[in-house]
């Protein structure tokens, strides 16, 4: 059996170098997006999709670590690929367009037991 060398992700030098790589990531999500909605047959506008890529995008825009920045960008690009090649169903994809997506915001022991779901 030939000796498989190992996989080496590359990590970021600087800040710089990890902002041109999460832009050139954000360009090719932004670039198929009609590949995707024609392989998902989502019926929705081009813009809906496009501006949903740039919310998840804009989530972690103030991220200053370029070890955390490089995390992101390897759970991006396997997202990127997952959905490219149809690696996801139908209602993985619209799972992202939900509009009960909302923050989990904490509530309190007595709240959750006056409404009864205690």
């Amino acid at each position: 059996m030939p000796l498989v060398p190992p996989v080496v992700t590359r990590t970021s030098t600087s800040l710089a170098d990890a902002r041109q790589r999460v832009i050139h990531l954000y360009r090719l999500w932004q670039k198929n997006v009609p590949q995707i909605m024609i392989d998902y047959h989502l019926c929705m506008p081009q813009s809906v999709v496009r501006a949903k890529i740039r919310e998840h995008f804009e989530k972690n825009r103030f991220v200053s670590n370029p070890r955390t920045i490089d995390v992101l960008l390897i759970k991006g690009q396997m997202e990127f690929d997952e959905t490219l090649n149809v690696w996801k169903q139908y209602s993985h994809v619209l799972r992202y367009f939900d509009s009960n997506e909302k923050d989990a915001q904490p509530t309190k022991y007595l709240d959750r037991f006056i409404e009864g779901r205690v």
